[in-house]
């Protein structure tokens, strides 16, 4: 890719349930465009949706009544594009999920939790572990700014220890596809410790990851589809 690679869209969602739309949909958004040359946020936005339900409040906190008066998703959503226009990828923890919810931006998405080779001083799959483990503080969890603000700091903590922001997320948009791990049940430890999760349906340990990478494996693998 030798498109320059300047600004990342950092985006998070609050939703009703884990389902994707229609059933669940999507009460709120937080996105900040980052310099990655700078590694310093440049311009944010955060906005609860206009709804009338939340069956994940035990969760997020959000009460009904405050979507009530929230702006329309339409509205919303619109300010997200405007950002959005002036990144060139989207950068989400779990972004898969996030994805369902979101419009079409045009941008290929990097999971902050799967694409990224974080830098041997981070650890920790979730956001909060992977704060912690460079010395930030986290405030808070589970609503969509304050998800979006640690991973900002995060990526502002790397650069200042001499990580090469733009690089980190350009391998992290490598093509990838999705892959199933040829091991036996005695194995399948082996699986998640690489990152592999299982699929009840498919009885299949799985794993969306670049195509070169799974040479590094100590298992052979079965390679099902692209994923952008």
């Amino acid at each position: 890719m030798s498109e320059k690679l300047r600004y990342a869209l950092i985006l998070d969602t609050e939703t009703t349930s884990l389902d994707p739309p229609p059933k669940g949909a999507a009460i709120e958004v937080a996105v900040t465009l980052f310099d990655l040359k700078h590694a310093q946020p440049v311009e944010s936005f955060a906005s609860l949706i206009r709804g009338d339900r939340n069956e994940a409040e035990h969760v997020n906190g959000i009460p009904v009544e405050l979507l009530k008066g929230a702006s329309p998703g339409g509205v919303v959503w619109r300010y997200v594009e405007a950002l959005a226009e002036r990144a060139q990828v989207v950068v989400a923890h779990n972004a898969e999920f996030d994805r369902q919810f979101a419009p079409e931006f045009g941008l290929p998405w990097v999971c902050s939790e799967e694409d990224i080779k974080w830098p041997d001083q981070a650890r920790g799959g979730s956001l909060v572990n992977l704060a912690l483990s460079l010395g930030l503080g986290v405030a808070s969890a589970h609503r969509a700014m304050a998800d979006v603000d640690t991973l900002a700091r995060i990526f502002t903590r790397l650069a200042e220890r001499g990580c090469d922001l733009e690089e980190l997320v350009r391998h992290a948009m490598r093509p990838k596809a999705v892959f199933h791990a040829q091991v036996s049940y005695a194995e399948k430890d082996l699986a998640k410790e690489n990152g592999f999760r299982w699929d009840p349906q498919a009885k299949a340990w799985w794993r969306r990851m670049a195509v070169e990478d799974t040479k590094a494996l100590p298992f052979k693998t079965r390679r099902l589809k692209e994923s952008a």
